[in-house]
């Protein structure tokens, strides 16, 4: 292909128009100063400051076996490269033009079409970007480094990314970045900063390397299209900061990830359809609260010795979700108080996560509730329901050895089986939980010396037959676990839901509300508060039916007054609700059909809803009238 070139040099103060005819020619390579030659365009210079390479006017047509159309590695020369053309970069791993290891490099009106990815810059300093432009469907601007220095380029919004400005932001304090819409925001080497109300769209995301003490909120970054990107927010090396509030949606990889990064609180963000919801890679003690995960197909992972993280609060929903919280290389992090429903796997524990509890988590309607692989965990007070099998240690085939787990004051409801211990397992102690059903047959233990009861106190067993003529709660012969033949000595005689582990329901704090009704009475009813987000999403889902009219009802407060919508699904027995407005006035009541994908609420705006066993409001005289007591 041949093209008419015409460029532009500024000589001696005069303006020199150049024109000819250009053919299209293979990739440039330059890895090392020797390399800057005629064959490698070079047209003047001698890679002074005041007098650099230049490689100007030059069209490159990358073949699909190329990597990289313009290459320039470990340089100490100045050189520029203006009016550069690269087309055909489309190697999914490599770019256009990939500057490494170098400084004192400018990039001038270049011109990126056809391609993949456009720039990656790599451990270099002092890189200037002008007027380039890049058409581009996977990365435009890539940059990397080890140091918070490697990121000092001075790349402004002259440069477009498909038709919209690069924002490139490197050694700011304090300042506020907000109501961009852009194809690339980075912010490198600085602190104090508050990154709100931008949007990135189709592009490279946004992305913190080697920031402090910032606060990123109500960002939107997303796509719309099937570009080949990363990660929609991405936190390198940047620890204290904030990410808050922000909606990622359809990113290729991660909706947030943090690599290296420690003491960040990600909180109340909207993750929807990503890769991984959010992704913590050799980071420690981060928080991970309180964020709505949708559709991703890993909602929470932590892997690369990742330590010390708090995961809480959050809720992982949706078929599409393979894994809900998945912890590989990982040790000493605390995993409670999230929801997870209609996930394959609820939880996994990789064969290398290690120390790590997992407490208070409510977990329904999946494959596997808590896939284990790794040691010395802990896994206390979950709720466990309506899974394939509730607690799986999958077959290691001598790869590795589950060994050392403590299983303890769980309840498992509704699963076609609650336990599995495999072959390879070892060591682990089992106790206090609930096995709801007929749980000698939901049991399985194909391991050694797995140990079934704890300090003298064991596990329920459903509908067992256990003699306690005593009445010490303690059953008089041991129960069997087959086929190790390994017995539970002591098992519980009876078993409440009050005091429970039963997941975040369990935790509810108890109180007492009055109410009175239409006639003129009143009464007092024992109810557990539901005040928080995790609490008003867990309300029933995954409780025993069988216990449900000996268990107190449910008081649901919000903090103003809202048009919430209740759901049924995964709560397999009838309830009724009542609503009541800030002042206590009842603004009404319906009776809400198991397992139903019916959405309920009011016919007016309501603070507080109660939800009790079906046929309680009729019983009581709840209806129009009735009032709810605030205390």
């Amino acid at each position: 292909m041949k093209r008419v070139l015409t460029w532009f040099l500024l000589m001696g103060g005069a303006l020199v128009l150049f024109s000819g005819v250009c053919a299209a020619r293979g990739p440039i390579m330059i890895l090392s100063d020797a390399d800057f030659t005629a064959e490698n365009g070079v047209v003047s210079g001698t890679g002074s400051v005041e007098d650099p390479y230049l490689i100007a006017g030059v069209e490159v047509a990358a073949a699909p076996a190329d990597a990289y159309g313009v290459r320039i590695e470990n340089t100490q020369a100045a050189f520029v490269l203006r009016g550069v053309m690269v087309q055909g970069a489309t190697d999914l791993t490599g770019a256009a033009v990939r500057i490494a290891f170098s400084s004192r490099g400018r990039l001038e009106a270049c011109t990126i079409s056809g391609s993949v990815n456009g720039f990656e810059i790599v451990s270099s300093t002092g890189i200037v970007m002008r007027n380039c432009v890049l058409y581009v469907t996977g990365l435009g601007l890539r940059v990397s480094g080890e140091t918070a220095e490697q990121y000092n380029h001075d790349i402004n919004e002259s440069n477009l990314l498909n038709n919209k400005e690069i924002r490139y932001y490197y050694g700011l304090d304090g300042q506020t970045i907000s109501g961009l819409t852009t194809t690339h925001l980075t912010i490198a080497g600085s602190r104090n900063m508050t990154v709100t109300g931008n949007s990135v769209i189709n592009g490279d995301g946004l992305r913190l390397a080697f920031v402090t003490g910032s606060t990123v909120s109500t960002n939107s970054v997303y796509r719309t299209s099937p570009t080949y990107t990363e990660h929609g927010i991405f936190l390198l090396q940047s620890s204290d900061n904030v990410v808050v509030d922000n909606s990622l949606r359809n990113n290729r990889l991660a909706g947030v990830q943090l690599t290296l990064s420690s003491r960040n609180v990600l909180r109340g963000n909207q993750l929807l359809a990503n890769d991984s919801g959010i992704r913590l890679v050799g980071s420690d003690e981060n928080q991970v609260l309180g964020n709505v995960l949708l559709a991703n197909v890993s909602g929470i992972l932590l892997s690369g010795g990742s330590s010390g993280n708090s995961v809480a609060e959050n809720v992982i929903y949706h078929e599409n979700t393979k894994q809900g919280i998945t912890l590989e290389l990982a040790d000493g992090n605390r995993i409670e108080r999230n929801g997870l429903t209609d996930c394959e796997v609820g939880i996994t524990l990789g064969e290398e996560a290690t120390g790590n509890v997992v407490e208070a988590n409510t977990i329904v309607n999946g494959s596997y509730g808590i896939s284990l692989y790794g040691s010395y965990n802990w896994i206390d007070k979950n709720l466990i329901a309506q899974q394939a099998r509730g607690i799986i240690c999958p077959e290691t085939f001598t790869r590795s050895v589950t060994r050392g787990n403590e299983i303890r004051a769980n309840v498992f409801a509704d699963d076609n089986q609650d336990v599995y211990m495999n072959l390879d397992s070892t060591a682990n102690r089992i106790g206090e939980n609930a096995f709801l059903g007929d749980a000698t047959a939901l049991v399985a233990d194909q391991g050694q010396a797995n140990v079934w009861t704890i300090n003298g106190v064991g596990n329920f067993w459903g509908n067992a037959p256990i003699v306690d003529s005593n009445g010490d709660g303690i059953g008089e012969s041991a129960i069997t676990v087959y086929p190790s033949l390994a017995t539970d000595g002591a098992p519980l005689a009876i078993w409440s839901p009050v005091g429970a582990g039963l997941g975040i329901l369990g935790g509810l704090e108890p109180g007492t509300v009055t109410i009175s009704n239409a006639s003129g009475g009143s009464f007092q009813l024992s109810v557990l508060v539901a005040d928080s987000g995790i609490e008003r999403w867990a309300g029933f889902r995954g409780f025993p039916a069988s216990f449900a009219e000996r268990f107190p009802g449910v008081l649901f407060r919000f903090d103003s007054e809202t048009e919430a919508r209740f759901t049924m699904l995964t709560v397999l027995f009838d309830l009724d609700i009542a609503f009541f407005t800030a002042d206590g006035t009842f603004a009404g009541g319906a009776v809400m059909k198991a397992n139903s994908a019916e959405l309920y609420t009011a016919s007016a705006a309501f603070q507080y809803a109660l939800e009790l066993p079906a046929g309680s409001l009729a019983r009581l005289g709840i209806a129009d009238g009735a009032r709810l007591l605030i205390p």
